[in-house]
């Protein structure tokens, strides 16, 4: 039986190495070694995600003590590096002896000496120096400071700081380092809150109703794998951020209506649409992913949705088609996913400068194809999960100037309750502001 911290460092490698969804390799992990410890569990959890969030500065530690070049230093044991750091550094319960010591065991599973050696002696400095390394100074920070300080790329903070100013960059990184609530959605298809509230607490799962999205609950104390729940099996709930819950709702759509969900992904807020439908009307959702077109037919099954038609296929290509108009269009646009950092942090070591320019290029084409696919009167979400203008704001002026036929809808004034959120016209949540993801919509109308 591998140790939690052997299990962490392969996923961690994974990670590094071939990509993937952190959470989903988690548990997949989570699922191999069910028989682990609820705390090991815990532990595992505890290091995949804060490596990940601190990777930044915890490469910068291993640099200044180590006698070799971070690029030059292996995979394998700049990980096993890492690893230890995070539990020196942030984890007061375990005692830095016994992470370097872990360490060292895990070092000597696969390297030669002289590597053992290097781990050794390069943890051994770290906690010579731990007093110093734990004290910060974050009065007048800069970007540089930011970046450095909350473990953040410094050209993603040089964007944010340039949009948001540097108090609220630094904010907005901090709350990026915290671990998110984790939010469910009541299927009310099926059953109502209070009734899953009940059942979910009879499976040992507390809830409680979250502040901004109605139907949404945020589980307080629980269980590892919520989708192993009777609850889950049977569609009672689906697992997501209160954020990604609300911008569905800005699509307001009716029953019996005509709906098309471009680059709907897992279903998460297709599923959304059919419950304000009360499952009445027809839904197309669009995904280029085959994966992800399997998953979202899945999920609709279990959620016992039946208004939803699902097509493999590039939206682009939808104007080929002899499709009659829709009611309303929602396009969840392919973007940086900067909005996301808390449950994915990954993306902000893998994200490079030109990523979002290429982003922003895809994003004006797609919502440009969809213009014609709307009738007259119709309503057209544009949504991302970033905090970047060019993605967002920037991309709905440009629609807006190519095609006058359309308008933009203030958030605040189509659905107040949401004013909350309202940035000019526009949807924005933030980690720092709101507690949830960062999320971006924009709600326009059809006129002519």
């Amino acid at each position: 039986m591998l140790s939690p911290r052997a299990i962490a460092h392969k996923i961690l490698l994974h990670i590094e190495q071939e990509s993937g969804y952190p959470d989903r390799l988690l548990q997949s992990y989570l699922d191999r070694y069910d028989n682990l410890d609820p705390r090991d569990k815990g532990l595992i959890t505890e290091l995949v995600f804060g490596v990940l969030r601190w990777q930044g500065r915890l490469d910068s530690i291993i640099s200044r003590f180590s006698s070799v070049k971070l690029k030059k230093i292996n995979p394998v044991v700049r990980i096993i590096l890492r690893t230890a750091i995070y539990q020196i550094l942030f984890l007061d319960k375990i005692p830095a002896r016994a992470a370097v010591n872990e360490a060292v065991k895990l070092a000597r599973e696969s390297q030669p000496d002289y590597v053992v050696r290097f781990v050794n002696a390069v943890l051994r400095r770290v906690s010579d120096n731990i007093e110093s390394l734990k004290k910060v100074d974050k009065t007048n920070l800069t970007a540089s400071g930011i970046a450095e300080i909350y473990s953040h790329p410094k050209w993603i903070v040089d964007a944010w700081v340039k949009e948001l100013g540097t108090e609220e960059t630094a904010e907005l990184c901090r709350a990026n380092n915290k671990t998110p609530p984790t939010s469910i959605r009541v299927n009310t298809l099926l059953t109502t809150s209070e009734n899953l509230a009940e059942e979910l607490r009879r499976a040992g799962i507390e809830v409680q109703p979250c502040k901004y999205a109605p139907d949404a609950l945020e589980v307080k104390k629980g269980h590892f794998n919520l989708q192993r729940l009777e609850a889950y099996e049977k569609g009672l709930f689906q697992i997501q951020d209160e954020a990604s819950q609300l911008v569905a709702h800005i699509l307001t759509p009716r029953p019996e209506e005509r709906i098309l969900d471009a680059c709907a992904g897992f279903g998460g807020k297709t599923s959304i649409f059919a419950q304000l439908m009360e499952n009445s009307g027809e839904i197309m959702a669009v995904d280029l992913s085959p994966w992800k077109v399997a998953t979202l037919e899945e999920n609709l099954e279990r959620l016992k949705i039946g208004i939803v038609g699902t097509l493999q296929t590039d939206v682009r290509k939808l104007n080929e088609m002899n499709i009659k108009p829709f009611d309303r269009i929602f396009l969840d646009a392919p973007c940086s996913g900067l909005g996301v950092l808390r449950r994915k942090p990954d993306i902000k070591w893998k994200r490079r400068p030109g990523d979002v320019y290429r982003l922003s290029l895809l994003q004006r084409d797609l919502l440009d194809s969809l213009a014609s696919l709307l009738r007259v009167g119709g309503v057209l979400v544009y949504a991302t999960c970033t905090l970047l203008n060019i993605e967002n704001s920037e991309v709905i002026e440009s629609f807006l100037q190519n095609h006058p036929e359309f308008c933009i809808e203030p958030i605040s004034d189509t659905i107040p309750w949401m004013k909350v959120f309202a940035r000019g016209p526009y949807f924005c949540s933030f980690p720092h502001r709101h507690g949830t993801d960062g999320f971006f919509a924009a709600r326009l109308k059809r006129i002519k």
